[in-house]
């Protein structure tokens, strides 16, 4: 049997066929094999596919990996698959589709066992069911090219059927088309006399001390008792005992006031007996109080020092806390307009904390500053962190910052724990290399480096040599990859030593230890090894991966201050690239210039032109100082003050980052560094000028914007002004959602539609749990802050307040599409009809078209068919013809140049006698009758027998 992957293609032969007949028409042999080659060129394009035979089903699973799910149901769903796949027979390929909030596909169709752990993540908080089943149709495709058309396939849905996204039938229904049933087996979970807490509504802005009231709606499946708790950012401010609840929806009333600015959380919990969920038993919302803008100023001490002094003298607002403890958190951060960091470290902050930082910036509109000290900028461990992109400066690495040439020996635990993921799809020992990479990109070519991966004994990835390629050198870090085991610390100094031993000239000499805080084996003679390195000036840093309570982290504490270098210990596997290149920078180049007997009475500055872009940082020369941070003014920023130095480095420079404003002020604002800076007139005025630019300008007020959510989607509305200018001109403002998370989530930018002259909306999707903040951006450098708007819980508990329950949806789509419901899924796979292996034709057919065509052309040009009919010729001339073949024969011959030969058709009569000679004819010779006129008296003779 053949098929055609495209049929329709066959309508291409009415126009071939009259382009045909007006430019390639010929008559005889060469016009049929033509018509016969574009025969053959239109069947290829359909793409034909011949059935050989064969057996075989695909079976693609559909997993529900939402919070909806029973607890035990996701490790029985592993099993079934795996069952699955270690039992189909010859033939049979079996694909795997998960879903929460969004389907992805785990694997293609393949015939070889691939489940394993999860690799695709996915957002619990809610049950897409028609994207899943739409995905599974997908990797079935029967129509693709290629692929076998006539595959029989099942798609396999393991789920509770609480699908919250589009309807599902829709998809059923495009199965049912296709030819695809969708079998079912249910995960059911409990819901029958549940009560949970709807929604939570309060205002969404409120004064200090305005007194508001706010309701809370419980849905109730039954009669119930139960324990109403009210909780404002964790703390219990009311209690409901003995509430009684009536079957269907309930409203309780609670009133509170605020005194000052921010953005509370409250928490309603809900106390049931007997309730079968109990995870909708807790709603939330937030309400914002709006006291202005204000500054968080983050030290390490939480002291207030010269620079607090100087903003409150400009009475600006201002909160000052201690930078390790400070949550940094969206809800946390939510009362301010800008945060100024002041000579704190990038440890105290951690990697996580300056992503939400950026996030606050670039996403949220807010400013930020950092202020320089030696542990701050690139000294401080900045450089290659989050924070580090969006600052006006850059603490790269120059030439001109050289100490002395150094030697640098990196010895890396590839043990089996650096083979655990970490999120990105990365390992640790991914990021390790990444690290190292980043070391050799920091070194200069009169610099040494060596790469040493350690497990149960050092492996020299790359010797001692100078730094002249250094993408080269960074490639083979990257290619590290970890062989198992456990680290031996004592092989791994070993070896790092003997590559150093190389570089007797250096004066500079560092060996850095990268090791697992909880794995590292076999220390040896640790002690007397590092006597020796001092001994040669060889100084030894640790970067541990893992806590100071860890089991050896003692001992790699002992390595890195018997080694006199630095020890870093980190949980964050994204952290280790900063730290290796806050290491390297520390040993490697002097990033904190400071006056030395030159310049005795500081380094002078200079007060640019473009400073006004800020404000006014005040009149006349820039004092003094005696010491900052280098750096380098990023394109595209402003410098308002550089150094009069050799460096003309930037000490205040400036620029817009996103929404948000970042200033980077390198001096040393309060500290011995200071110098005359600190005692200038102008200190106060400088910095003040600093923050009111921080906290930016006043929001839009001619347009309002009111968030409102409806289960899982949040609808914004914005109301414009009626009487704003160019009002048949003017552009739609962007709305912008921020959604919530601890690490930093892309933004959402949803479409508004016109709901009336000066009315537009638009819908967005919450897929998890949190705070959604919103902003309404008008111009370029303009922007309003909107409402804040909670999903409490997952979708996944809602009530299915007028929906069809999990059990129900499964049984439509099964029985929409032809499924069957599967209590043992191995019997699909013995499910009739068994699929039929077809191949390609166009092999065939492209082998058969250079033949046609090579025919035709030697037909043409050889003369090929005159030469067959030539050859022919001769033997017809004798042929014998019965007289009852007469009428239906009319053989012609061409007409031949040279004279014919005579040529005499004997026809046999009915009784096989031959004709009468022919009567004496005058004397004169007639000329011998030709084999035409002999079959045209056959002919005339033929019709008067027949009349």
């Amino acid at each position: 049997m053949i098929q055609f992957q495209y049929p329709e293609l066959f309508l291409l032969a009415i126009p071939l066929w009259f382009a045909y007949r007006r430019w390639g028409q010929i008559k005889g042999m060469t016009g049929g094999i033509r018509l016969v080659l574009l025969a053959v060129l239109l069947v290829a394009l359909t793409g034909p596919r011949l059935n050989i035979g064969g057996r075989g089903i695909d079976v693609v699973v559909v997993a529900d990996r939402s919070r909806s799910m029973p607890a035990e149901s996701h490790e029985r769903i592993r099993e079934l698959i795996e069952n699955l796949e270690q039992n189909r027979g010859d033939g049979d390929n079996v694909g795997l589709v998960t879903y929460g909030a969004k389907a992805e596909i785990e694997h293609l169709l393949s015939n070889k066992i691939v489940q394993g752990e999860y690799t695709k993540e996915i957002l619990p908080d809610g049950s897409d069911l028609e994207s899943a089943i739409t995905t599974a149709l997908n990797v079935i495709n029967p129509g693709r090219p290629g692929e076998m058309s006539n595959r029989p396939a099942r798609i396999l849905v393991l789920s509770d059927g609480e699908s919250n996204g589009a309807n599902p039938m829709s998809a059923a229904r495009r199965a049912r088309e296709v030819g695809v049933p969708i079998d079912v087996r249910l995960f059911e979970r409990m819901r029958v006399g549940d009560v949970a807490i709807e929604s939570v509504l309060l205002p969404e802005m409120v004064s200090p001390r305005e007194p508001f009231q706010f309701s809370v709606w419980i849905y109730a499946d039954r009669e119930a008792v139960g324990i109403v708790k009210v909780l404002r950012d964790g703390e219990q401010i009311s209690l409901v005992e003995d509430g009684v609840f009536h079957s269907g929806m309930n409203r309780l009333l609670f009133r509170d006031l605020l005194e000052e600015g921010g953005l509370y959380t409250y928490s309603v919990e809900l106390e049931v007996e007997n309730d079968p969920l109990v995870k909708n038993n807790i709603g939330k919302s937030v309400v914002r109080v709006d006291s202005g803008p204000k500054l968080l100023v983050l030290t390490t001490d939480g002291a207030e020092g010269n620079l607090v002094g100087g903003l409150k003298s400009g009475r600006v607002p201002l909160d000052v806390r201690v930078a390790k403890d400070h949550p940094l958190t969206q809800d946390s951060l939510d009362q301010y307009r800008g945060v100024i960091i002041e000579n704190v470290p990038a440890d105290d902050l951690g990697r996580l904390k300056m992503e939400r930082l950026a996030q606050f910036v670039e996403d949220l509109g807010g400013g930020l500053m950092l202020t320089g000290g030696r542990r701050s900028f690139g000294t401080g461990g900045y450089f290659k962190s989050p924070l580090d992109d969006i600052l006006p400066v850059s603490m790269e690495m120059r030439e001109e910052q050289r100490k002395t040439r150094v030697a640098i020996a990196i010895a890396l635990d590839r043990s089996g724990s650096m083979t655990a993921p970490v999120a990105g799809g990365k390992t640790k020992m991914d990021l390790a290399n990444l690290g190292t990479a980043e070391c050799v990109r920091l070194l200069s070519p009169s610099d040494r480096v060596a790469i040493i991966a350690v497990d149960s004994q050092p492996h020299v990835i790359q010797a001692l040599t100078p730094v002249d390629d250094k993408e080269a050198i960074a490639n083979r870090a990257l290619k590290i990859e970890s062989m198992g085991g456990g680290i031996f610390v004592y092989e791994a100094l070993v070896a790092a030593g003997k590559e150093l031993m190389k570089a007797g000239d250096f004066q500079t000499r560092h060996i850095i230890l990268f090791s697992d805080a909880a794995d590292s084996e076999e220390p040896g003679a640790y002690k007397t090894l590092l006597g020796k390195f001092n001994s040669a000036g060889i100084t030894v840093s640790v970067i541990g991966l893992g806590t100071k309570a860890d089991v050896d982290a003692k001992l790699l504490e002992d390595i890195a201050k018997l080694g006199n270098g630095n020890i870093m210990f980190t949980t964050d596997p994204k952290e280790l690239p900063r730290l290796f290149t806050q290491d390297t920078m520390s040993i490697a180049r002097s990033t904190f210039v400071t006056k030395d007997e030159t310049q005795p009475s500081g380094i002078p500055g200079q007060l640019l032109p473009d400073s006004r872009l800020m404000g006014e940082l005040g009149t006349g020369a820039f004092p003094n100082a005696d010491g900052y941070n280098l750096s380098y003014l990023k394109p595209e920023a402003t410098a308002g003050v550089i150094s009069r130095d050799d460096y003309k480095a930037p000490w205040s420079a400036f620029w817009y980052r996103g929404l948000g404003r970042v200033a980077a002020l390198s001096l040393e604002v309060d500290g011995k560094h200071s110098g005359a800076f600190g005692k200038w007139d102008g200190y106060n005025d400088f910095l003040i000028t600093h923050a009111r630019w921080l906290l930016g300008g006043s929001n839009p007020d001619e347009i309002f914007l009111d968030i409102e959510r409806r289960g899982q989607d949040a609808v914004a509305t914005v109301e414009l002004d009626p009487e704003r200018p160019n009002k048949q001109r003017s552009q739609p403002p962007k709305l912008i959602v921020v959604p919530p998370g601890q690490e930093r989530a892309d933004v959402v930018e949803p479409e508004f539609v016109w709901t009336g002259p000066d009315t537009l909306q638009a819908r967005f999707r919450m897929d998890r749990t949190g705070t959604y903040r919103t902003l309404l951006k008008t111009s370029e450098r303009q922007f309003a802050r909107g409402p804040a708007v909670t999903l409490p819980y997952s979708p996944e508990y809602v009530p299915r307040v007028g929906l069809p329950d999990g059990k129900e949806v499964l049984t439509s789509i099964m029985e929409l599409s032809g499924g069957k419901q599967r209590t043992d899924v191995l019997e699909m796979l013995s499910d009739p009809p068994r699929a039929a292996r077809t191949v390609s034709l166009l092999p065939t057919l492209f082998i058969a078209s250079i033949c046609l065509l090579i025919l035709e052309i030697a037909g043409r040009r050889l003369s090929l068919w005159e030469r067959v009919t030539a050859s022919v010729a001769p033997v017809a001339e004798k042929l014998v013809v019965p007289a009852s073949w007469l009428p239906q024969i009319k053989l012609r011959f061409p007409k031949r140049k040279r004279k014919a030969k005579t040529a005499t058709a004997v026809v046999a009569t009915s009784q096989d006698t031959p004709t009468s000679p022919p009567k004496a004819q005058p004397s004169t010779t007639p000329a011998k009758p030709s084999v035409s006129d002999a079959f045209e008296r056959a002919k005339q003779r033929a019709r008067k027998r027949l009349k």
